[in-house]
């Protein structure tokens, strides 16, 4: 098996992630069994790697799991056999632009590393074993499809005859958009609503965030649209100032374009921050793992530490890599929501029996939350109402420095 090893996240505008493999030796050796992954998550995608052997060379691919019919997964990634003596020597590809569907949804290079280059070109590590950098990056998620527009569209129905594309995967959940052609305002009549979606259940809030292109020629773009879906699944209507008619130029069907950029689960907490006894809660990621996040409110600023409660159920000889944002919502709908300082966080946990907590710190003054009429307090029960918003979450092995790890840091200091 090709074990994940570690994984880094760049954080540039590219959103590259580098997940690091390690192959076992006997991939080498005749009638060998070819090496695949467990599944891991990129780009709210699942995706795994195989390593193939034919007859003089080693071959290396990237599957996308998660295809579904109409979803368009473009993306550049790259891999790298890292060598253990100087990073001149690495052998790596690269391919941009590439498009994974349901109809292609593997990519990669047949004739990727010679087995004679890998055998005595000092590509084995100090350990046995080889080490191989899978690079992903620029990742781009579209849905594109014709939706048929009702021949009595025009009719005062109660919300219009519903218009909805095919089912896909986004974000380990399926998905579906529709469309609803006669939504009013308080202004106008037979305006178009649109409508996401999450079919799969899921008992967390989830944050989305997508694009919406309807029509061919000068088509409606929506911008980013943030929404926050709750156990339902439904989203708010998002309603555009135009008609099916307009949007569609007299044809008979419509062409939607929807691009998803994120969903991220959410645990909603309230917290009594200005009592002592009461001042913590429980949750849940979405993985099932428990958590406690709990106020302090013995400085000028509020802060918050968050307790991994279940550190001693990751499992022996891994390491857990969680990713996560903090997000305070005011009670005043008129104030913005006031994010972590210096988030996202992400931390490795390896079991133990307690966890120490992590310390996360923000900029709302203890001053203000003392107030009686403060913004972020509730005026009912005087709780602060908090969002911890779960980003990745991945499993790697080996939970403690490993002499695999010093390819990587050799490779940086010759670098310099």
């Amino acid at each position: 098996m090709a074990k994940l090893f570690r994984m880094i996240r760049l954080n540039d505008r590219f959103d590259t992630q580098v997940f690091t493999f390690s192959l076992p030796n006997k991939i080498l050796r005749e009638f060998s069994p070819d090496v695949y992954s467990k599944d891991f998550v990129y780009g709210y995608q699942k995706w795994t790697v195989s390593f193939v052997k034919s007859d003089h060379h080693l071959g290396a691919y990237l599957k996308l799991q998660t295809s579904s019919n109409a979803m368009l997964c473009k993306m550049d990634y790259s891999f790298t056999f890292l060598n253990s003596e100087h990073f001149t020597k690495n052998e790596s590809f690269l391919e941009k632009g590439c498009e994974f569907s349901d109809q292609s949804d593997t990519k990669g290079r047949k004739t990727f590393m010679p087995l004679e280059d890998l055998l005595h070109r000092k590509f084995i590590q100090e350990n046995g074993e080889f080490l191989v950098e899978l690079e992903l990056r620029n990742i781009v998620s579209t849905l594109n499809c014709f939706l048929n527009i009702p021949k009595d569209y025009t009719n005062r129905y109660s919300y219009g005859p519903r218009m909805e594309s095919p089912y896909f995967s986004f974000g380990l959940f399926d998905w579906s958009i529709s469309l609803f052609p006669n939504a009013s305002t308080a202004d106008t009549e037979s305006n178009v609503a649109i409508q996401l979606h999450r079919h799969t259940s899921f008992d967390h809030l989830c944050n989305v965030k997508y694009h919406v292109t309807l029509g061919d020629t000068d088509p409606y773009e929506s911008g980013t649209i943030d929404q926050l879906l709750d156990a339902t699944g439904n989203s708010d209507p998002y309603v555009i100032g135009s008609t099916l008619q307009l949007l569609a130029k007299g044809r008979t069907s419509i062409k939607v374009r929807l691009d998803m950029y994120s969903v991220v689960s959410v645990s909603e907490v309230s917290l009594l921050v200005l009592n002592r006894n009461k001042n913590g809660a429980h949750l849940y990621d979405r993985d099932k793992q428990a958590w406690m996040l709990e106020a302090d409110a013995s400085g000028k600023s509020l802060a918050f530490r968050l307790y991994y409660t279940d550190i001693s159920h990751v499992p022996r000889k891994f390491t857990r890599y969680v990713s996560f944002n903090i997000v305070v919502l005011p009670a005043n709908p008129e104030r913005n929501v006031a994010r972590a300082l210096n988030g996202p966080f992400y931390r490795y946990y390896v079991q133990q029996d307690l966890d120490d907590g992590f310390m996360v710190h923000t900029d709302i003054k203890m001053d203000e939350l003392s107030d009686p009429e403060s913004d972020f307090l509730s005026s009912e029960d005087q709780t602060l109402t908090v969002h911890i918003e779960w980003i990745d979450s991945h499993l790697l092995i080996s939970p403690n420095f490993h002499s695999l790890d010093d390819a990587t840091r050799l490779h940086k200091h010759q670098m310099m």
